[in-house]
């Protein structure tokens, strides 16, 4: 099989990518190792409002028209997040977002895709890739002009093409929790969830629990941890999923000769809260747009790294600088304490906004 754009993985960013492709009149083709897209969900569902997104991400011009989200695939509107630390410590955060159904919501993102002219072949896993013109997978060879990795923090495509990858990957589970949760967001630092947090967020129904650790602050299983967390608040969990969330901001180098990676894969996601749907859509689009003038005009891809970077670079590397900063207290809940008071609401607040936190300490 030959195709213009072979993209890897048909979440988020590689939707965003495909759609853009097919709407330029490239031929684009995604694979997915899954069989089913947008499942299973491995993350928290958690979306900003494009207002919250602007206060985020003020040089994007790139995703006013891509969260026009259908109100059937939003769970719940939420407006405050609950911050809590140690030993009782809490602090509230106004914060408008949504709670979406990421298993509708990643199928609605590839119906765009694919009503443009992309196509998918599901249950299809890269194997290799020989030359950087053929990818070697499950289902066959493909030859490319270009390749998207948008295949998550361990990505095939960027181990076979020599990218750089994140400096350190969260390890995270999640599950979908029964009754009713309520309208406001909880985050859960401490010993709960050693280097990261625990969240419970509110959906209708039931809510999205989880929580996402780094295993150089514990050896303990992560299914022990939730268990833990699930009994101090009396939840009862079902769809339990595992997964990964690079925390040490985007990587180096995401272009490499006719080949470029984006969302989870490049590290492009936000280090301080592990925000990476809207970061990965956005990416994901500029991504597209890029792939698509290089095919038309035999170019690089160069503007691509160019354009993420001007777009995004700056609220993504303050988060990573702040997530590095947190770690030297995350080994214990008292020092933890300590630096959450020194920040109180207002710097917390910065931190999950990606704001520098400099002028504070």
């Amino acid at each position: 099989m030959k195709i213009d754009v072979l993209v890897v993985g048909a979440g988020p960013a590689g939707s965003c990518a495909a759609r853009e492709l097919a709407e330029a009149g490239i031929e684009v083709l995604a694979i997915d190792r899954r069989k089913e897209i947008g499942h299973p969900v491995q993350c928290g569902e958690f979306l900003p409002t494009s207002d919250e997104l602007r206060k985020i991400l003020p040089e994007s011009e790139e995703y006013r028209d891509l969260f026009s989200i259908d109100k059937d695939l939003i769970e719940r509107s939420t407006s405050i997040i609950e911050l809590h630390g140690p030993r009782g410590l809490r602090y509230d955060m106004e914060f408008d977002g949504i709670t979406l159904d990421r298993r509708k919501f990643d199928k609605s993102l590839w119906h765009k895709a694919e009503k443009a002219g992309a196509k998918a072949m599901l249950g299809t896993e890269l194997l290799g890739i020989n030359g950087l013109r053929t990818a070697k997978t499950s289902s066959g060879e493909i030859e490319f002009k270009i390749i998207i990795g948008a295949d998550g923090p361990l990505s095939r495509v960027r181990k076979s093409v020599g990218l750089p990858e994140p400096k350190v990957i969260s390890q995270a589970i999640t599950a979908q929790a029964k009754g009713d949760h309520g309208d406001t967001v909880r985050m859960y630092f401490g010993g709960v969830a050693p280097g990261g947090y625990a969240w419970v967020i509110p959906k209708r129904g039931r809510a999205n629990v989880g929580l996402g650790v780094q295993k150089r602050f514990t050896d303990e299983a992560l299914s022990q941890m939730m268990r833990r967390f699930l009994d101090e608040f009396k939840l009862e969990t079902e769809e339990t999923a595992y997964g990964q969330v690079p925390v040490s901001g985007p990587v180096k180098k995401t272009v490499s000769g006719n080949a470029l990676i984006v969302g989870d894969a490049a590290g492009q996601v936000m280090a301080t809260n592990g925000g990476g749907i809207p970061i990965a859509m956005i990416c994901g689009r500029i991504a597209g747009r890029s792939a698509a003038a290089a095919i038309k005009s035999g170019g690089n891809l160069e503007s691509y790294e160019k354009e993420w970077r001007r777009q995004v670079l700056r609220p993504l590397g303050n988060a990573a600088r702040t997530k590095a900063m947190a770690d030297m207290f995350f080994g214990s809940d008292g020092r933890l304490r300590f630096a959450m008071k020194v920040l109180g609401s207002r710097g917390l607040e910065r931190a999950i906004l990606c704001k520098r936190l400099l002028y504070i300490l």
